[in-house]
């Protein structure tokens, strides 16, 4: 069985970590062993660094690419995320389930966990929606956090997994970054994956997925960030499954799925998201979606589509004055 930790430190190992400075990075070794790869916490970061957390986070189980995003008047870069197994690369792997300790000092943002690590601790309700379980004797831990990880928080990831200090490494960038901004705008068929997930859809009948959607202006305020990243998810995303199944279990599911489809669909971001006390814990779940679908289904030929793009809701947020 393939390792998703064992592809993830390799890329850690071999990009990321000898290419550090190329990258806007810097690597720290803490006192316990580990190692925490500032990718744009106190530092930079910037397009290699945020393709790269990407890449790592799922395991190297996928394509990453850059490419455009248009929408009316909206004209943005885009990253494009291309999955032939997501239920381990996404629901197992990248998802942001794992839920950290740390808050920051001054927005009381409250950091999230994701990556490889989760496939072998198993942790979270999220990565038991897949029986997949990595063993490796290293992991790889993703976090979205304004203060750098330190011994306390290492120590927590490796009695989660099992292993010893020294086997962990940690990548770390704020919303606010534009490393921050990539990987964020990058879970697009990972949202999608477990919004299927939740509505019914059987899981094994999904062959690949692929999601686009635009970066986000990236803003040094943290509570801004998060607002942009999770506007784009939910009114800039496309994601295109492709599946073997009947047609009647598509269409049992498919308008259920988009942000459209919710009693939120229509509300900013950051009023949801304030609701929620700045806690993606409290917060809604029912945003935990995106914006636009389509299935293919391999069995029938046919094509399926729902959900609604929104240049209006895209502007608001990316627009929204650094004050606020």
């Amino acid at each position: 069985m393939f390792s998703v930790n064992q592809e993830a430190v390799r890329i850690v190992k071999e990009q990321i970590i000898p290419r550090a400075e190329m990258l806007n990075c810097k690597v720290h070794t803490l006192e316990n062993g580990a190692t925490v790869i500032d990718m744009g916490v106190n530092v930079p970061g910037g397009y290699q660094a945020g393709k790269l957390f990407v890449e790592a986070t799922i395991g190297g189980m996928g394509v990453v690419q850059f490419g455009e995003f248009k929408l009316g008047d909206i004209e943005l870069p885009s990253i494009d995320v291309y999955i032939d197994r997501p239920q381990e690369a996404t629901l197992v792997s990248q998802f942001s389930g794992w839920k950290m300790d740390t808050i920051d000092p001054e927005t009381n943002i409250v950091s999230i966990g994701s990556g490889p690590a989760r496939a072998i601790a198993k942790n979270d309700i999220f990565s038991s929606y897949w029986d997949y379980t990595d063993i490796h004797h290293e992991a790889v831990f993703g976090a979205q956090t304004t203060v750098l990880p330190d011994e306390a928080v290492a120590e927590q990831i490796a009695k989660e997994c099992n292993l010893p200090t020294e086997n962990i490494y940690i990548l770390a960038a704020r919303t606010g970054s534009l490393t921050g901004s990539i990987q964020i705008c990058s879970r697009t068929v990972e949202a999608s994956t477990w919004r299927i997930c939740r509505k019914g859809f059987d899981l094994k009948n999904i062959i690949s997925g692929m999601g686009t959607c635009p970066i986000a202006p990236v803003s040094s305020s943290e509570l801004i960030a998060m607002d942009r990243t999770n506007t784009a998810l939910l009114y800039g995303v496309t994601v295109r499954y492709t599946v073997d199944c009947e047609d009647s279990e598509i269409e049992e599911v498919l308008e259920q799925l988009p942000f459209n489809a919710s009693k939120r669909f229509g509300e900013d971001f950051l009023d949801i998201y304030e609701e929620g006390k700045r806690d993606f814990y409290i917060v809604d779940k029912d945003i935990h979606t995106v914006a636009y679908y389509e299935f293919n289904n391999v069995r029938t030929g046919n094509a399926f589509s729902a959900g609604e793009l929104r240049e209006d809701k895209l502007k608001i947020s990316f627009t929204r004055p650094y004050s606020l």
